[in-house]
């Protein structure tokens, strides 16, 4: 029902303004399905953005699941349509195609777009640019479950009830609709988080993290290299939770890449895995599926995997690194509770 509602509103704004307005939908409430549902209704070309190959294939696949069919553009995923009513496409090739690609779209739906700004030298701005050129008309919208960016605050001037949220100037200007994270698990749509009540050892990250300010890689590696020795009683914590409460997907949010190496040596041996930034398209892929298909228990990963990852059976969220990021805490989370 609030998918629908969610379409509803939209159309509704759109028959009166062309300012871009944002959906804001908790992770794991189906953005997919509500951009799939606003583009099998659409009457003009409709051109949905993603930044990651995963999300442009999720939201591609879960639109073909209504037996439609689109294009796909993006070099990530070796395809490069262009003639289909709907195209799924990631921001860098789509950002590089040549001007006839921009022609007839009436719709621009940008997923995760926390990462819209007003800045004119990004690809999006680019990207908008274009399409605006050969259609001024064209409504812009995106959708996110983190409606704000750390440094910046809230990333559309006005909510769908009227509230200002800022006086800055923004690209968003309106939200059309906005569902919180704690009706979907209130409903039952989401898993209620439980934070384990055991005494579990922690870092202390503390030093770094008091007074509000902004804290670098190396700091984080100096508290980490002070307090190394923690590190195998942390993971075995982790490990016993797993087995006490017969849990089936941990995944573990490390702060380095030197940090995700040593948890990963204190895991048990051969129900492990890790994904980096510079690890191997083909090895990664391979990696996330065999941590689907259960054949590996553990998955450490370095702020890779917080955004269009999609793997239900996780039962276990592990954050051993510290974040003043409310967006990005949310979105970690995000990936256990559906």
């Amino acid at each position: 029902d609030y998918q629908q509602t969610a379409v509803d509103k939209t159309l509704e704004y759109f028959r009166k303004s062309r300012d871009p307005a944002v959906i804001v939908l908790p992770t794991g409430a189906g953005k997919s399905l509500v951009i799939a549902e606003l583009a099998r209704i659409a009457k003009g070309r409709v051109l949905v953005l993603a930044h990651v190959k995963e999300l442009v294939e999720q939201n591609h696949l879960k639109y073909e699941s209504y037996g439609l069919e689109a294009g796909i553009y993006s070099a990530g995923l070796n395809q490069k349509d262009s003639h289909q009513k709907v195209i799924f496409g990631s921001i860098q090739s789509v950002a590089r195609a040549s001007s006839d690609f921009f022609k007839d779209f009436t719709l621009l739906v940008i997923d995760e777009c926390h990462r819209v700004g007003l800045e004119q030298e990004t690809q999006y701005a680019q990207v908008i640019s274009k399409l605006q050129h050969d259609n001024e008309d064209i409504c812009i919208l995106g959708l996110t479950a983190t409606p704000y960016r750390m440094g910046l605050g809230w990333i559309f001037n006005h909510s769908h009830r009227g509230i200002e949220r800022t006086k800055e100037p923004r690209f968003f200007k309106n939200s059309v609709y906005e569902l919180p994270l704690e009706y979907m698990i209130r409903n039952k749509y989401l898993t209620p988080p439980v934070k384990v009540d055991i005494p579990v050892t922690c870092y202390d990250f503390s030093q770094i993290t008091e007074g509000g300010r902004e804290f670098t890689v190396s700091e984080v590696e100096g508290v980490l290299h002070s307090q190394r020795r923690l590190t195998p009683l942390i993971v075995k914590n982790i490990v016993d939770i797993t087995e006490k409460y017969h849990r089936e997907g941990v995944m573990i949010f490390s702060s380095t890449v030197k940090h995700a190496k040593e948890i990963l040596d204190c895991l048990p041996e051969g129900q492990a895995q890790i994904v980096l930034g510079d690890t191997e398209e083909a090895d990664r892929d391979q990696i996330i599926e065999d941590f689907k298909a259960k054949k590996i228990k553990y998955l450490v990963n370095v702020s890779v995997l917080t955004t269009g990852f999609d793997a239900p059976h996780v039962d276990v969220i592990a954050i051993l690194r510290p974040t003043d990021s409310v967006s990005l805490y949310q979105q970690i989370i995000g990936r256990g509770l559906r």
